[in-house]
């Protein structure tokens, strides 16, 4: 199947390729047709599709869904790989053009607000360094959303689409910004489990 969205154009906003996926006449949309279609600079706009539900709540049990594939992608950016690969059991995976077209609808308008807000300023890592940082602060909030946390999940998957727009454009500021909802989460998931370990313990 041909992809949707040029792969020689690396520099194409992740809203437009969404909006080519959202209108393309598939029956479903699996994880390795994202892969396909969104080309070069698959491992940002990926980042951010898989943590839009767990954002905003599109399906109960998402992180369940999402939260593999997820984990799976920032682990090859910390390291290094050239391009985004999956295994057979996860590149399967798909979902119904239907349920995508839902999600694009509702997550489109917020992703155009940030991307007009993001620009490249106040950047010093250098490549692989940035791929390094952001790897890793996404991995670590990826397996937090993995975690059965119930509330927990929207502030770490906040972390990630912000730190993955931030290397997209080169944003030190918004990197900053996701460094520091990533220690918020931090916090939150920490008390989550915290109460629940004290709550646990009055029980027994």
């Amino acid at each position: 199947m041909e992809p949707f969205v040029d792969e020689k154009a690396p520099n194409r906003r992740l809203s437009v390729a969404l909006r080519d996926l959202q209108r393309s006449a598939v029956e479903s949309i699996s994880l390795n047709l994202l892969i396909t279609s969104l080309g070069n600079r698959s491992f940002v706009p990926l980042l951010i599709i898989f943590a839009l539900p767990n954002l905003f709540f599109f399906v109960p049990g998402s992180s369940v869904i999402t939260g593999p594939p997820l984990i799976f992608v920032a682990a090859q950016l910390v390291l290094g790989r050239p391009a985004v690969w999956l295994p057979a059991f996860l590149g399967e995976r798909s979902i119904e053009h239907q349920m995508f077209s839902k999600i694009i609808v509702r997550a489109i308008p917020w992703i155009e607000r940030m991307e007009r807000l993001v620009h490249p300023r106040f950047w010093i890592l250098s490549h692989r360094a940035a791929e390094l940082t952001v790897g890793v602060a996404c991995l670590v909030m990826s397996v937090f959303m993995f975690l059965p946390n119930p509330f927990g999940n929207t502030l770490p998957a906040l972390s990630v689409i912000v730190i993955a727009l931030s290397l997209s454009e080169r944003d030190g500021l918004w990197l900053l910004g996701g460094f520091a909802l990533s220690l918020a989460s931090f916090a939150v998931v920490a008390g989550l489990f915290a109460a629940g370990a004290s709550a646990m313990m009055q029980i027994f």
